[in-house]
Formats: structure tokens, sequence, C-alpha cells
């Protein structure tokens, strides 16, 4: 499926021009959205602290508004999709202004994709007729997991608008060729032009959520377009392999957060802290490491079903099905083993005060010659060569933007000793160092009162 230059111009006009014109609409939408009641506010179980108004309900009603148009004008929209797609944004809407029960949300759910997969012509002709009432199944499991998965994952900025933009590229990787899915293939730009500026204003500027009706309303439509496109299998598990692998980081929080709730005996509904990004967030990696990680995951899926779609691997073996479960399965031990990594070494702080054991520690401000903050690509460079000059079992962290705080388990020299050998490290950088702003120890004590003490070393 090569990429010729007209499809190219066309997918750049589109997405410019969805661009422009969601920009403002996002921007009316956040002056509005407090006067209408849609706000997030801060929820025990939530990540923000303070009311974000939600603003994706602009860019569902400009995405009806060009399925509407389309229709209008004689392209083959399907009616039971329209129509299902804007009760699904209507429950989420509600769900924005109110928080609806969930068997309220999942009765609505089920009712109408099950009518979706019955009567839509283009999934009974591309997935029931050809491969049976298995595939209806799991057609109806596949896009209600995927509305739900993605609804899952929109708890931090920009996770779940970054799964969307990439989910909608990779539609139009393996649908532009198709000419009979022309208007669906130029909706991908469409909406890709609208959740770009919506990142912006969600992860830079830190100013809206999608909201439910955002995340419901579009993972609906894509997996109702990932799944129309014609795509011949070994079986049918191949064929929901292709569209599960354009969607990775959703579907292994799904998986991941399934097992665990079954593993600990808990009901698969009941919610808690368990999803990836909750993972993550606990071992206090920054939001953008946390984005880049999960981008580059799902653009690995995405490459994989690319080229599984464009080889002809799918049409005489399971390859696909073992592609998707392998790449689950890693990025789920990546997560688990990384959050393990990060309780262990906090707990063997804490084993070390309970022995008796002393923590020593010293924090430095650094700045340049000329006063100047320090990038911080620098000070992630002084405080791996830091790491470097210090046991294994010891740490060198960035605390403040120009504070680097150090933490040894064993004082195998003088503070003083390691200050020097630390300080040469700074002046090879050429790196101004306000001594020690502080250093001392830790040590725990036997009090009703008091955990531990801290002792100030002149």
């Amino acid at each position: 499926m090569q990429f010729t230059l007209p499809e190219m111009t066309q997918f750049l006009v589109l997405m410019l021009g969805s661009l422009l014109l969601s920009y403002p609409l996002l921007l009316l939408n956040h002056k509005w959205a407090p006067r209408l009641g849609l706000i997030d506010w801060p929820k025990a179980r939530g990540l923000n602290e303070y009311q974000i108004p939600i603003i994706g309900h602009s860019i569902v009603l400009a995405s009806i508004g060009f399925f509407s148009v389309a229709k209008l004008f004689g392209f083959p929209i399907s009616g039971w999709f329209l129509s299902t797609a804007v009760v699904i944004a209507i429950m989420g809407m509600l769900d924005d202004r109110q928080p609806l029960p969930a068997l309220d949300k999942m009765f609505v759910q089920i009712v109408f994709v099950v009518c979706l997969v019955l009567f839509d012509p283009n999934l009974r002709t591309g997935i029931s007729e050809q491969y049976g009432p298995a595939a209806t199944f799991l057609s109806i499991f596949f896009i209600l997991g995927l509305m739900n998965a993605v609804n899952f994952i929109d708890g931090i900025d920009g996770l779940a608008g970054m799964v969307l933009l990439l989910g909608s590229l990779g539609y139009f990787s393996i649908a532009h060729a198709n000419p009979v899915l022309e208007v669906y293939v130029a909706y991908a730009p469409f909406l890709i032009g609208s959740l770009i500026p919506f990142l912006f204003l969600n992860v830079v500027k830190r100013k809206g959520f999608m909201g439910n009706v955002g995340s419901y309303f579009f993972s609906f439509v894509l997996a109702y377009m990932h799944l129309g496109v014609p795509i011949e299998a070994h079986d049918s598990l191949s064929r929901f392999s292709i569209s599960g692998l354009f969607f990775l980081i959703p579907i292994s929080d799904a998986a991941m957060v399934l097992l665990s709730r079954l593993m600990t005996r808990r009901s698969p509904f009941q919610a808690d802290k368990g999803h990836l990004h909750h993972r993550l967030i606990q071992t206090s990696v920054p939001l953008r490491y946390i984005l880049v990680t999960f981008a580059i995951i799902d653009i690995a899926g995405l490459i994989t079903g690319f080229a599984l779609v464009n080889s002809g691997v799918m049409r005489r073996s399971i390859f696909p099905i073992i592609t998707l479960v392998t790449h689950v399965c890693v990025v789920g031990y990546m997560i688990v083993f990384i959050e393990k990594a990060t309780k262990r070494r906090v707990q063997s702080f804490l084993e070390h005060l309970d022995m008796g054991n002393s923590l020593y520690f010293l924090k430095y401000k650094v700045t340049q010659q000329d006063g100047q903050s320090v990038p911080s690509f620098m000070l992630n460079r002084i405080a791996a060569r830091i790491n470097s000059e210090i046991r294994v079992t010891d740490v060198c962290y960035q605390q403040d933007p120009d504070i680097l705080f150090v933490a040894l388990k064993i004082q195998t020299e003088t503070l003083k000793t390691i200050a020097l050998r630390l300080e040469a490290v700074f002046h090879s950088e050429k790196l101004r160092v306000n001594l020690e702003v502080e250093k001392g120890e830790f040590v725990k004590i036997k009090s009703p009162t008091q955990v531990a003490e801290f002792r100030r070393v002149k």
C-alpha cells in the first residue's frame, strides 16, 4: 500500500483544515464549559487537584457534523453507525455533567453496540459474513472493550488523546487505498487535526480534559472504522488481533487490570489504581516520560500491524494472534517490573532505618558560573556522574530544578571526603555549587510521637 502524492496532499489539507477549525472551538468550549457544568472535579481516586473544564464536546460535535454533512452529500455513511455514535456521544455528555451509574452506562453501550454489529452493512459484510457468528460476538466485545479501555486510560493528560491520534494514523495507513472507505479515510486526518490542538491545550497548557464524551465517542468511532476495513485473515482471532495492535496501550492496560483483579479475587468491575498510568505515576516518573514511553509502544504496535496487513502471512497463519499476545505480555511485564523495582528501592531504605542504621544525605544547589539556572539535560548528566561516584545501593536524584539530593546508606568515608569528591564533578562541568545546602543523617528512634530524628551536621 504505497502512499501517493495526492493522498498525502489530501491528508495534510484535511488535517490542517481541521486543526484551524478545532482550535477556536476548543477555546470556546473551554470558556463555556464551567457555565454548562462541564467540569472535572477533584475526586478521591482522581489525579487532578483542582477543577478542570471538559473540552472534548466541541471536537465531538465537529466530528458528528463531518459525518452528517458527508451523508447529506451522498457519501455511503451507514445510518446505523451515525445514529449509534450520536447516542454514545449523548451518553458521554450526560456522564460528564453528572456521573451515571456504571451498570446504566454498560447497558446503553451493549444495546447500541449490538444493534450496530448486527445491522450495520459494513460490519455484516466485512466481519459477520466473512468470519461467521463467532466474529459477530468478537466485534461486540472489541468495540465495548476498546470504548471502556480508552475511558480507563483517560486518567492523565494526553494519554487518551495520544492513543486516539495514533489509532487514526494507523487506520489511514491500512485503509487509504480502499475507495469504498473514502469518507472514513478522510475522517482520519480530520480527527488527527482535531486532536493536535486538544493535546496542546491538555498537555502543554493544562487547560482542559477530553471527558467521557470524547473517550467514549472517538474510541467507538475508531473501533467501528478499524473493523470495517476488509482484511483477509486466517481466522477471526487473527483479524481482530490486527485491529488490537493499533490500540496496544489500552488493550494491555485492560488485560493487566483484569488479570490483577482476578488474581486477588476481586470483581473485574471494581475500581482501583491498578491501571498502567497509575502504576507509573506512583513511581514518580514524570508525565512527559510516561507519554513518550506509551507513544513509542503504540507506534511499535502500529508499525507491526501495518507490516502484517501488507504481508501475506495473515492469510495462512495465526502469527497476528501470537504477535498481539506477545506485545501485550511484554508491555504488562515492563510496567510491573518498573513499579516493583521502584517500590523495592524505597522499601530498602526504610528497612535500613528499621535495622537501626542511619541514612546520610547531601544536598547541593547547582547553578552555572554566571548564576543562571542549569538546563535539565545537564543536571541529569551531573546526577548520572554522581551516581557513578557513589555506591550502587545509594542514589542521587534531582529534587528541584536546581537541587541535587544524594542519599547514602553506608558512610564508608566521612561526609566531607565524599563531598570533596562530588564537588570535583561539579568543577569539571564548570558549574557553581553553593557548597552543601544541607548535610546530615536520618536515624529511627523509639518514641511514641516521633518516628525519625533529623540531625544536622555542621
